[in-house]
């Protein structure tokens, strides 16, 4: 039987394993390979000190010598494993494999971590395409940090996996640190930045196998990785050039088995500080109520406001109503509110985690129904399109409008049933109730300013201060914390009902 004529690759991408024995273990095991696969080797193609990540496949000098072996008759590329070809995830598969495919249909690629063909479709070997591109972008925050901390800078993790989970087979296993990866998701849900969090870890002399000094980049890493919301994420540059992440909307997911490390409720509750942080600012003040307290008489939000003399910071902390110009010490109203939810949370605790359910489900029931309405419209957009199909030939603004307007409500119809995937996940988890017994034994007195903040942001909907009635506090508390998901759900209702007006 004659051998399949076969060209191969082999990379490394730091000059400092020149001579090292790198290159020489993907040979042997290229050779081995082709052995097994029945491959004569014909062309060793070598990309030296060379950044997958940095350089998109189809630019590199090797893969360019490969592309030409291919069209002077070669059958077949080998390489050693996914991190060799590319780290950017679809550079490779977009830029050389799918041309490659297209004109030379009977090519085939082979990799020495598998038997047969390589198949870039294959889900355990899209999960290794993942985390190569999560080491190089790992590799990038190490550097970064290294010029920022002498301290941590030959103490940056250095494993492929995401923290707190091995790797085997392309598929995630919980280790010993999934505790750790779970307290950071922790404390970031109760507002502490990134900083706090790192400075907290390195205060307690928490260590990970590979992470001995934390620092806000690595942090922030673990909480933007979307492996802990239970999915992996493809295709996620802009482009192979510019490194701009896409709009969440516009990534592939990669829908992956595994157990999760981080409960559902936390991940949404992480991602909700950002958002409130947008809205109300900073969490880390000493204002709590800052944006949700108002004036009744006036109807207008109260200005925070520090008038202590200098020496005695703190002494004149107020807010201010600057419509009738009157205002309370922060002191007095925190504590009346204080006192006013830790009262609530000992009588309505039981109730509270019922309530939020139905709310959710609530929510999730109004948004299948806007889901109906939109797929109606698009169904008489799709006929009318139809029955004007001669006008759009020879009209291009009118093709263009009716292209718009069907990627529009494709695309909230996609991001509605994100919503929905959302809501149900939280729906199925326990961990709010667990939350609220945990806070219900210790003392809302003995929260730090942050916690405070983000407590009072999650649970009331607004205070009410009436001046003229001995600053009696009215407060109207929400029925759950998920207070994004509230506006999300608002929002995308009342934005279908507006059209459905307009359209009649």
């Amino acid at each position: 039987m004659s051998k399949i004529k076969s060209t191969s690759y082999r990379r490394y991408s730091d000059k400092k394993q020149d001579g090292n024995h790198s290159l020489e273990i993907q040979k042997s095991q290229i050779l081995l390979l082709a052995d097994r696969e029945n491959l004569e080797i014909i062309e060793w193609r070598t990309d030296k000190a060379t950044s997958a990540y940095h350089n998109n496949a189809s630019k590199r000098e090797g893969i360019q010598l490969i592309l030409e072996d291919i069209e002077n008759g070669a059958e077949a590329v080998c390489f050693y494993e996914e991190s060799r070809i590319t780290r950017s995830i679809t550079d490779f598969y977009n830029e050389v494999y799918i041309p490659v495919k297209e004109q030379y249909p009977y090519v085939k690629f082979f990799s020495t971590q598998y038997d047969g063909e390589w198949n870039p479709n294959d889900p355990i070997v899209q999960a290794k395409l993942v985390f190569a591109a999560e080491e190089s972008e790992m590799k990038s925050i190490r550097a970064k940090d290294a010029q920022a901390s002498l301290v941590g800078k030959s103490q940056r993790p250095g494993s492929r996996e995401p923290l707190g989970y091995n790797m085997v087979d392309g598929l995630l296993y919980p280790n010993r640190d999934a505790p750790i990866v779970e307290l950071i998701f922790y404390l970031a849900s109760l507002g502490h930045s990134q900083d706090v969090i790192a400075a907290y870890l390195n205060k307690c002399k928490i260590t990970s196998k590979n992470i001995k000094y934390w620092n806000s980049s690595t942090i922030g890493y673990v909480l933007s990785n979307r492996v802990y919301s239970g999915h992996l994420a493809w295709n996620v540059r802009t482009s192979y050039e510019i490194s701009k992440p896409k709009p969440d909307t516009d990534v592939d997911i990669l829908k992956q088995s595994y157990e999760l490390i981080v409960s559902p409720t936390l991940v949404h509750l992480v991602n909700q500080i950002s958002e409130l942080k947008a809205k109300f600012g900073t969490m880390s003040t000493p204002y709590y109520l800052r944006g949700i307290i108002k004036c009744k008489e006036c109807h207008s939000l109260l200005q925070a406001k520090d008038n202590s003399p200098k020496g005695k910071k703190g002494q004149y902390m107020i807010y201010r109503c600057t419509e009738c110009k009157k205002s309370l010490s922060i002191i007095h109203v925190h504590e009346a509110v204080l006192n006013d939810l830790q009262r609530k949370w000992m009588t309505q605790l039981t109730t509270f985690a019922t309530s939020a359910k139905e709310q959710l489900k609530s929510w999730s029931a109004k948004l299948h129904k806007a889901i109906d309405q939109l797929r109606k419209n698009l169904e008489k957009l799709i006929y009318n399109e139809k029955m004007l199909a001669s006008d759009i030939a020879n009209n291009p603004l009118l093709a263009e409008a009716f292209t718009v307007s069907q990627k529009q409500i494709q695309g909230e119809i996609v991001y509605i049933n994100a919503t929905i995937n959302e809501i149900t996940r939280i729906q199925e988890d326990d961990l709010l109730a667990v939350i609220m017994k945990e806070m219900i034994q210790t003392s809302f007195y003995e929260f730090a300013d942050t916690e405070l903040r983000v407590l009072f942001l999650m649970y009331f909907d607004e205070v009410i201060i009436d001046f003229e009635k001995n600053n009696e506090l009215q407060i109207s508390y929400r029925l759950s914390p998920f207070v994004s998901l509230e506006a999300t759900t608002g929002h995308l209702t009342e934005k279908i009902a507006k059209r459905e007006n307009l359209t009649g």
